[in-house]
């Protein structure tokens, strides 16, 4: 078999699975040229260079994505009952759309709010993606490859990213009015990918549909949001210590960006190397590794490891932002980084291990939405606290935590490793869905 040909198929998968999830690996080589794009950290950046945008757009654009998730629970109800693969495929058509877009806003006050409605409209589509995908992952890849399969498409989509940005910052550096051209080549590179997604099967798919609408019939007393953390109170422990986990993580990447580009007036090169060309550059290449391992143990307990190797990176960017050192925030930032690349797995996947086979959309929809919910505050209150009130008129006479901020993002990380540990000790008798 030719390495290339070998690159694209995971042993053990069904043929007719194998094939589904070679045209997804192609869509993840195409399709992320348009949304990459999209990311709150390249197109705030755009927004504030080519239409002078006020902070506080840039600030709605980098929250963006959080405001998205907090929409994944319609999303959950729409796509009850309904075929997976069409609904993606239109929700990745509008989203191109939003990419066309932003190609052709005038730089003026008016094409400023077309990027903002342009860009929260896409971030709300692609947590409906997310949401619908999640179903589709877990109907054909078994519980034993499920993490290995995903992964493969998350490096896949990683690497994409890391160089659309890098070549769209080139592009943007030799002349700004290059981004009309940098968001038409990406919408119409993307429409590849969502042609080639097109072709994609879910197994068991119809006796899932009729599962869900059977779920549906049921009515709220079964699946609703509240009643569902009532019900299964080892998921609502999970998610509480998830909430705990992202709230700590999702603080610090403002004042780390504030921290690097401003305080230590680090160059753009240097900056966007710690910010985020570190993350997705590990993310892409531990990805493999992290899959291997949560494919063979409770999500719970893959958190619990996980967590503590995230605290230990965060108190090597304590120590980074406490010293105004580049090079510990940087090795801090791959300790972290190296971490989140298993993370992100479990971000995707971890709900399957909770939820019954007729409520996997349910379930993610009540994770991807509380996701929402902490990140609607949290890198606000990131900032706030490592400013101070004072900085931004709130509260006169505070000076901010400054580097405490790191500190104290450990601590909440700690605690969220103590829950999982203890949360992985009591689903022991409970056994994996699959």
């Amino acid at each position: 078999m030719p390495p290339f040909e070998k690159f694209f198929q995971i042993p053990d998968l069904d043929p007719a699975v194998q094939k589904s999830f070679r045209r997804e690996q192609l869509s993840e080589l195409t399709l992320p040229l348009a949304t990459s794009l999209m990311e709150g950290g390249f197109v705030s950046v755009v927004a504030a260079k080519a239409f002078d945008v006020e902070p506080w757009v840039i600030a709605v654009i980098s929250a963006s994505p959080m405001f998205g998730n907090l929409s994944s629970f319609f999303w959950t109800r729409i796509a009850s009952g309904r075929s997976k693969v069409p609904m993606v495929v239109t929700l990745q058509m509008m989203v191109l759309l939003c990419v066309v877009a932003i190609a052709l806003s005038p730089r003026s006050h008016d094409g400023a709010w077309i990027v903002l409605i342009s860009v929260v409209t896409a971030r709300v589509l692609i947590a409906g993606i997310i949401t619908v995908r999640s179903v589709a992952w877990s109907l054909n890849y078994d519980r034993a490859l499920r993490a290995r399969a995903t992964g493969r498409l998350q490096a896949i989509t990683s690497l994409t990213v890391v160089l659309t940005t890098s070549l769209a910052g080139w592009a943007l550096d030799a002349r700004p009015e290059n981004f009309r051209y940098v968001y038409a080549a990406g919408a119409a590179l993307g429409c590849i990918g969502v042609w080639i997604f097109r072709g994609v099967l879910v197994q068991g798919e119809k006796r899932h549909r009729v599962l869900e609408r059977r779920g549906a019939q049921e009515g709220h007393r079964r699946d609703g949001f509240l009643k569902v953390l009532r019900s299964d109170k080892l998921y609502a422990r999970y998610q509480l210590h998830q909430f705990t986990s992202g709230m700590a993580n999702m603080m610090l990447e403002p004042p780390l960006v504030y921290l690097v580009s401003k305080q230590l007036g680090a160059s753009y090169v240097v900056s966007i190397g710690i910010v985020m060309l570190i993350p997705f550059t590990l993310n892409l290449t531990t990805m493999p590794l992290w899959a291997r391992y949560l494919d063979k143990v409770h999500v719970t307990e893959f958190r619990a490891r996980q967590n503590a190797g995230w605290v230990v990176g965060v108190l090597i960017m304590f120590w980074g932002a406490w010293t105004f050192s580049l090079a510990w925030l940087a090795v801090g930032r791959v300790v972290t980084g190296i971490v989140n690349g298993g993370g992100s797995l479990a971000w995707q996947l971890g709900h399957n291990d909770f939820a019954p086979r007729d409520q996997l959309s349910t379930y993610m929809g009540i994770h991807v939405t509380l996701t929402g919910v902490r990140g609607a505050f949290a890198p606000f209150l990131g900032m706030a606290l490592y400013l101070g009130w004072d900085a931004k008129g709130y509260v006169p006479g505070s000076s901010g935590l400054s580097a405490w901020v790191f500190l104290l993002a450990a601590v909440l990380g700690v605690i969220a490793w103590r829950g999982f540990n203890q949360l992985r000790k009591d689903v022991r008798s409970r056994p994996l869905n699959r």
